[in-house]
């Protein structure tokens, strides 16, 4: 299901933006009913010398083709889905050549457009698509806890997947036995004790496996742009070299961006220090961890780590 997501995102989710024009103004509109005009002109003078059993065949002809002349009208998505892979090869050629600095300049807003996500305590999924994400925007103005839904709505499995996932990683020395005890407590609805052994296993994979200049930095500076620039550098070359666009957009324009907001949000204090007495409404790895915490976690909160979780897996663990 993971891998399926890079077909899914295809198309970008403000493509649909671009393909805003009426289609009645299209060029491949235009040129349909061009080839309809001289088919129809070609039948009055085909017309003029042939039998009435050959004219018959012709009657029903034309009738076919007026019947395809009248369904342009009613199939604008496969035109306009024409239209928006073209739309597609040119973005791609425009951005060959961009370092990974021009790319991200060139995509700032994008890029903005996801760190909100990680600001308020999701990352952008493997799971999803354009559509759902555009969902999850919706939700976020409800609250971070109704994005939830998404992954543990009714008649919803993504929550199994992402577990059934994790569950088949985490199978040797440590982190098996947190993510045991993690999920053993989630499965009882003790969501303070999961969020312990949860963070706990996240702190330890990202250092595992994102290429850190220093792993002795501090989490201010490790989970930050700087922090995850070798990674990124490396990324940004694969992807480069191999073409991949789509996942090049992907990793920088919505990964990337939302995961290190969460991970910048769930291990550093911020405006939310100790010596100020104001505890974050959210869920942060410090006061949980100090024993600082005067409110009870919620499943929700304990969601986000395992989706957290199952980004990082996706992103750097098969390599």
């Amino acid at each position: 299901m993971a891998k399926g997501y890079f077909f899914a995102k295809v198309v970008s989710r403000h493509e649909d933006e671009k393909m805003s024009n009426d289609f009645e103004n299209s060029q491949e509109y235009r040129k349909a009913h061009e080839i309809t005009k001289k088919q129809e002109e070609l039948y009055k003078n085909v017309t003029k010398a042939i039998s009435p059993e050959v004219l018959a065949k012709f009657q029903e002809l034309r009738n076919k083709l007026s019947e395809w002349k009248n369904s342009l009208n009613n199939m604008p998505g496969l035109l306009k889905f024409a239209e928006m892979l073209k739309n597609y090869q040119q973005e791609v050629r425009v951005t060959e050549g961009l370092t990974e600095a021009e790319f991200e300049e060139k995509y700032r807003f994008e890029i903005e457009w996801s760190e909100k996500f990680g600001k308020n305590g999701w990352v952008i999924s493997e799971h999803s698509n354009p559509a759902d994400i555009k969902n999850w925007e919706q939700l976020l103005r409800e609250g971070e806890a109704k994005v939830a839904e998404f992954f543990d709505g009714e008649d919803i499995v993504i929550l199994d997947v992402i577990i059934e996932g994790l569950q088949k990683k985490y199978v040797s020395d440590e982190i098996q036995l947190y993510f045991k005890n993690g999920m053993k407590a989630f499965e009882n609805e003790d969501y303070m004790t999961a969020a312990m052994y949860l963070l706990a296993l996240l702190d330890n994979r990202v250092n595992k496996l994102v290429d850190f200049p220093n792993q002795h930095m501090s989490y201010k500076v490790k989970y930050s742009n700087s922090g995850f620039a070798n990674q990124m550098a490396e990324d940004f070359r694969q992807l480069t070299e191999k073409r991949g666009f789509m996942s090049k957009k992907i990793y920088f324009l919505e990964m990337y961006p939302s995961l290190i907001a969460y991970l910048n949000r769930i291990f550093i204090d911020g405006s939310y220090k100790f010596e100020k007495g104001i505890e974050p409404p959210y869920l942060n790895r410090n006061w949980l961890m100090h024993g600082r915490m005067n409110r009870s976690i919620e499943r929700y909160e304990c969601i986000q780590i395992l989706n957290a979780l199952s980004v990082i897996e996706f992103m750097f663990g098969d390599r």
